[in-house]
C-alpha cells in the first residue's frame, strides 16, 4: 500500500505542478488502477507488473519518458531484477518494449531520430540499469545466504569432528580397560585356581577359592560385554597410549601370579639374565614397544583364561628396526594341573591387536600351534 501511494504521487501531482503532461481525470484514474495492479503483481509476477508500467509510459508518450510513470517504471524494473529467476525473460521484455516504442515513433509525424534516442535512453537508464541493480541486490542476498549456510555446514562438521574425537577417546578407554583389567582379572583367576588345587587347603577354603575363580572369570566375560558396547563395530582406532611397564616386568608379575612362563630376550637368552631392554627415545620406538607390551599382555591373558596350567613361552627377537614377538602355550592342564579352562571371551582383544600391529606396518598371526596355541 505504501509503495502504491509513493508511486501514485507523481501521477496526480505532475499536472498540478505544470510539467506539461495534461491528462483527464479518467486517464489519471485508469493509470492509478493499472499502477495498483502492477504493484500487486510485483512479487508473484514481476515481468507482467513491469510491462504494465511500460504500457502506461508508451500510452502517455511514444518515447516512453514520462514524469508521471517514470518512477514506477524504474522501481518495477528494480523489482524485476530482484524477483525474476532468469535474465532471458527480462531481456525479451526489454526487446518487446523497444520494438513497440520504435513502431509508435515511426508512425508519428515528428522527427523520429530524437524520439527514438529518448526511447532508447529511457529504456537503458530507466529499465536496464535498475534491473541490473536488482539482480546485483538479489545476488548479494544469495551470497549472504550461501555464506551463512556454509558457516552452518562448517559448524556441523566441527561438531562431527568433536563427536569422532569422543568416539576415539571412548575406544581408547575401552581398549585400555580390556587390556589392563582383563589381564588383571585373568591373573586373579590363575591365583585362585592355584589355590584351589593346593593339597593342604581345607575343603571350605577350596570351595571359596573355586567361587573366587569363577567370579573372576564371570567378571572377565562381563568386561568383554561392556567393551563390546563401548567399542562399537566401526569405531576408529584410538592412538596407542604409552605403556610404562616393560615386557620383563609384565612377565615377572604374571609369574608371581602362578603362570609358568619362560621369557627369552632378543639374543636368545633367558630375560632374567639381563637387564631391561634398551629403548630408544623416538616416538616410533615408543609405539613399537607399547605394541609389544600389549601383544604379550593379551597373549598371557588368553593363556591364563583359556589354557590354565599350561606352560607359556615368550620370545622377543629384535633385528635392527624390526621386532618379532612369539608367545606360545601348551595344552590346558599340562604338568598335572587339573584346573578346567574358563569359558572363552569375545576375541575383541585379538582384533584390536591386529589393527594396532597393522598400523605399524606389521602382521599378527594367532591360531593353533602344535598341542597348544
Amino acid at each position: 500500500m505504501l509503495l502504491w501511494i509513493a508511486l501514485a504521487t507523481p501521477v496526480v501531482s505532475v499536472d498540478r505542478l505544470g510539467l506539461n503532461e495534461p491528462r483527464s481525470a479518467g486517464q489519471q484514474l485508469a493509470g492509478l488502477v493499472v499502477l495498483a495492479a502492477a504493484v500487486t503483481l510485483r512479487r508473484a509476477h514481476p515481468l507482467p507488473a513491469f510491462l504494465l508500467t511500460a504500457a502506461l509510459g508508451l500510452a502517455t508518450a511514444p518515447s516512453l519518458f514520462t514524469l508521471a510513470y517514470g518512477p514506477a517504471f524504474a522501481v518495477l524494473a528494480l523489482f524485476l531484477g530482484r524477483r525474476a529467476d532468469r535474465a532471458r525473460t527480462a531481456l525479451i521484455g526489454f526487446g518487446g518494449i523497444a520494438v513497440v516504442g520504435t513502431l509508435k515513433v515511426a508512425v508519428r509525424g515528428v522527427d523520429p531520430t530524437v524520439e527514438w534516442a529518448v526511447l532508447m535512453a529511457t529504456l537503458v537508464f530507466g529499465a536496464v540499469f535498475p534491473w541490473l541493480a536488482g539482480r546485483y541486490w538479489r545476488q548479494g542476498r544469495e551470497l549472504a545466504a550461501a555464506g551463512w549456510a556454509r558457516a552452518d555446514q562448517l559448524e556441523r562438521e566441527q561438531r562431527i569432528v568433536a563427536d569422532r574425537a569422543r568416539l576415539r577417546e571412548r575406544a581408547r578407554i575401552a581398549q585400555d580397560m580390556h587390556d589392563s583389567l582383563g589381564h588383571e582379572l585373568s591373573l586373579i583367576a590363575v591365583r585362585a585356581g592355584a589355590l584351589q588345587v593346593a593339597p593342604d587347603l581345607p575343603d571350605p577354603h577350596r570351595a571359596a577359592a573355586a567361587d573366587l575363580r569363577a567370579a573372576a572369570s564371570q567378571a572377565t566375560d562381563r568386561l568383554h560385554t561392556i567393551i563390546g558396547l563401548l567399542r562399537e563395530e566401526g569405531d576408529e582406532q584410538a592412538p596407542l597410549a604409552p605403556v610404562g611397564e616393560s615386557v620383563e616386568a609384565l612377565v615377572a608379575r604374571a609369574q608371581q601370579s602362578g603362570l609358568r612362563i619362560t621369557y627369552v630376550d632378543e639374543r636368545g637368552r633367558p630375560g632374567a639374565q639381563r637387564g631391561p631392554a634398551r629403548r630408544e627415545s623416538t616416538e616410533g620406538t615408543e609405539r613399537t614397544e607399547g605394541t609389544v607390551h600389549r601383544v604379550v599382555q593379551e597373549a598371557l591373558t588368553n593363556a591364563a583364561k583359556h589354557a590354565p596350567g599350561a606352560h607359556v613361552t615368550v620370545t622377543v627377537t629384535r633385528d635392527g628396526p624390526a621386532t618379532k614377538v612369539t608367545v606360545t602355550n601348551g595344552r590346558s592342564g599340562a604338568q598335572g594341573s587339573d584346573v578346567p579352562a574358563p569359558p572363552s571371551g569375545g576375541g575383541s582383544g585379538l582384533r584390536a591387536l591386529r589393527t594396532r600391529v597393522t598400523d605399524l606396518d606389521g602382521t599378527l598371526e594367532a591360531g593353533p600351534h602344535g598341542d597348544g596355541f
